[in-house]
């Protein structure tokens, strides 16, 4: 028998109508790590009754709960990475306008759309390793980027069921347009201008499985709370701005562009407020600024608006 590698290993994604009823898959990414899978853990039958007069091994067991879900990383691109896809899931609603380059803005929703049918084809088995994932949501979002690297995007998903490994067809892998370190502009805030060292973007959804008597797996998942989206950036030290504007508590919109023309990725936080700052000293070089920025509503804004520009007409296939 053949040993497993993980080359070659991708997934792709497809929107469902209704939560957890599996559709045909529409979008694919090349996959750097995942750890997407179904589990089921168990428990011990809590009687006093063991495998013999002389022993005290329990003999009894019992499943739990089903779970559905882990992280996935891909590499973020303008185009050919589905990162329409995982836009529009982990914020909610998207509205595209041009016609080639095409504009696709994604905004916060109050609810996620209704759950992604996720298919992990799993490297070397190719299609003979093929996980296919239904009614699973973002629960927690990242775009992150420093010097010399591609923009990685990382992903947490939450699911309802799945089923067996086997054999899937996954749509055609398209020409890859990543994003990277050299692409970044300045980011803006409070008139000011800054140069980035690192740059991350990160949306918390706070969402939950639900159980309930009857199944082993969860009903469609949902949130547990208030969503959160931060913008964490480290500068080098050039002035004491963003330190006064910290003890200020200065709001308002942080912005920053990432740029391979006539591809486009632009971030805006709104109503911006810095929630954490540092500059500590701990040598004779470089001091480096950390700020963690969280993004508002403010019943117009809702806290978050990136625009990803691109060739593709719709915005769930780029």
């Amino acid at each position: 028998m053949a040993i497993q590698i993980g080359m070659q290993a991708r997934i792709s994604a497809g929107e469902e109508s209704t939560a957890g009823t599996e559709v045909a898959r529409t979008a694919v990414a090349r996959l750097a790590s995942t750890t997407l899978q179904r589990a089921v853990a168990k428990d011990i039958v809590p009687h006093l009754v063991g495998s013999g007069a002389s022993a005290a091994n329990p003999v009894d067991f019992f499943d739990t709960v089903g779970t559905v879900g882990g992280d996935a990383e891909i590499n973020a691109a303008y185009q050919g990475g589905a990162l329409g896809m995982w836009l529009k899931h982990a914020m909610g609603a998207v509205a595209t306008t041009g016609a080639g380059p095409y504009a696709h803005a994604f905004s916060l929703a109050g609810s996620l759309p209704a759950g992604l049918s996720l298919c992990v084809e799993r490297g070397s088995l190719g299609s003979l390793g093929d996980e296919e994932l239904l009614g699973c949501k973002i629960n927690s979002f990242e775009l992150s980027v420093a010097p010399a690297q591609v923009m990685s995007c990382r992903m947490t998903f939450i699911g309802m069921t799945g089923s067996a490994r086997g054999s899937d067809t996954p749509p055609a892998l398209a020409t890859l347009y990543p994003i990277t370190h050299r692409h970044a502009g300045t980011l803006s805030f409070d008139s000011q201008t800054y140069t980035l060292s690192n740059f991350t973007l990160r949306i918390s959804n706070n969402m939950v499985a639900v159980a309930e008597l009857g199944s082993l797996y969860s009903s469609e998942p949902q949130r547990g709370g208030f969503q959160t989206v931060e913008i964490e950036a480290e500068l080098v030290a050039r002035s004491d701005a963003l330190f006064t504007a910290s003890l200020a508590s200065t709001q308002g919109d942080v912005s920053v562009t990432f740029t391979d023309s006539p591809r486009i990725l632009a971030i805006v936080l709104h109503n911006a407020v810095i929630f954490e700052y540092s500059d500590p000293i701990a040598a004779a070089g470089i001091i480096k600024q950390k700020v963690v920025w969280r993004g508002l509503g403010d019943g117009t804004d809702h806290g978050l608006l990136v625009t990803l520009t691109n060739a593709n007409s719709s915005a769930v296939v780029s």
